[in-house]
């Protein structure tokens, strides 16, 4: 018996098959048809081998999960599957919890899908194939804002007129927050202590999407994204927090209608909108240490954001205990992480660059004589969502 994890994205599906018990990960991978390649690529990994496929029929996720299945079948995984995890990016004010999938929960995520138009979308077409190819399965729905429910109203509450909160239901309701709740549970482990003690956690996660989270006692006290992932840190292709004014400008002096906006925060911002180069953080830094002006621009607005962002959550937490890289680019970038923590020994974080340089997942960068920790923490989004599922699961049949 296992419990299939599938991710869905606007243009990938990433999905990970795990034990009955969500301890161990049987296979992984990710379909993505956004490719300059006429064919749409697979790959899986094992713990014994991995491999690729390709396929010219794949353009949505309804084909992607039925070749997904199709594949696990070929390699005797896709028989025995008997719940299935859906990450969710936007819950609303609907879901505050992993929530089993019945119509009542479609609907109600069709009406929530208008606040995450690129992600919620696609993340109900998976539901609605993988209910069709596995009727019998348990479906459950793991949302990225339900570990933001915990918000303080001081945290939540944006100041505009209160009405808009009441009427709109414009609050903050943040996100990755699957990959903040495994990553601060995981930090304690790292560190020997209880996950709902006194210990203040920052976990920065950075990567093409970029969000920091302060978490205290296990609770989150404040995080950077907001009522869209737009908001916070500068990303790869998002702009993130600016001067709202500037839209204003722009609508009223510039003619620019919504849409415009849209792309162009949204698309056209961030790493890819200052360097003019890409949004992938490699290619920032390769031509950053060549010298080009409008990388090394982007790589000093990035890295000044971060550290403002986690010298504002530290003065919330009273101090850090532990302060966390994880996604893309915090695990993979000694040269960010270092850049990061040169202003922050103030905070009593020091880095150790021997550490920083050799780095591995799970481990603390941080100098013996640092008063603070320093971790690298591989996200396990996937992990985290099995374990969500395998625990509705358990509570189900004891019912």
């Amino acid at each position: 018996m296992s419990i299939l994890v599938l991710n869905a994205g606007s243009s990938t599906l990433k999905y990970a098959l795990f034990d009955e018990l969500a301890h161990e990960q049987l296979a992984r991978g990710v379909i993505d048809w956004q490719t300059q390649s006429e064919k749409v690529r697979l790959e899986l990994q094992t713990q014994s081998a991995s491999q690729t496929q390709s396929r010219s029929d794949i353009s949505n996720n309804r084909d992607a999960v039925k070749w997904i299945l199709h594949v696990l079948a070929d390699i005797n995984l896709g028989e025995s599957i008997r719940a299935v995890g859906h990450r969710i990016v936007h819950g609303g004010t609907y879901f505050c919890q992993p929530t089993l999938i019945n119509e009542q929960v479609l609907q109600s995520l069709e009406q929530v899908s208008k606040l995450a138009p690129l992600h919620n979308p696609p993340a109900l077409m998976t539901i609605k194939a993988a209910q069709k190819y596995l009727p019998e399965a348990m479906h459950v729905a793991v949302f990225d804002t339900a570990f933001f429910a915990d918000l303080p109203p001081s945290a939540y509450v944006y100041p505009i007129p209160y009405e808009w909160y009441e009427q709109y239901g414009i609050r903050r309701f943040g996100f990755h927050g699957i990959s903040h709740q495994y990553c601060s549970t995981r930090a304690a482990e790292v560190l020997g202590r209880q996950y709902d003690d006194s210990l203040r956690l920052v976990i920065c996660h950075l990567g093409n999407g970029c969000s920091a989270t302060a978490v205290h006692g296990g609770r989150p006290l404040a995080t950077t994204m907001g009522f869209t992932p737009l908001e916070g840190l500068m990303m790869g292709t998002r702009s993130g927090s600016i001067d709202p004014g500037i839209l204003i400008y722009l609508m009223k002096q510039k003619d620019f209608d919504p849409e415009q906006l849209d792309q162009s925060l949204n698309h056209q911002s961030g790493l890819l909108g200052v360097s003019g180069i890409s949004s992938d953080f490699r290619q920032i830094e390769q031509a950053s240490q060549a010298k080009n002006e409008r990388a090394q621009l982007a790589m000093k607005l990035f890295t000044e954001r971060i550290q403002s962002t986690i010298g504002s959550l530290a003065v919330l937490l009273g101090g850090i205990d532990g302060l966390v890289f994880t996604a893309g680019i915090g695990e993979h970038s000694p040269l960010l992480r270092s850049c990061v923590c040169d202003k922050l020994p103030f905070l009593g974080l020091k880095l150790d660059e021997v550490k920083n340089q050799s780095a591995h997942a799970d481990c603390d960068l941080a100098t013996i004589q640092s008063a603070g920790r320093i971790l690298l923490i591989q996200t396990r989004e996937e992990h985290m969502i099995a374990r969500e599922t395998e625990r509705l699961l358990e509570l189900s049949q004891s019912r």
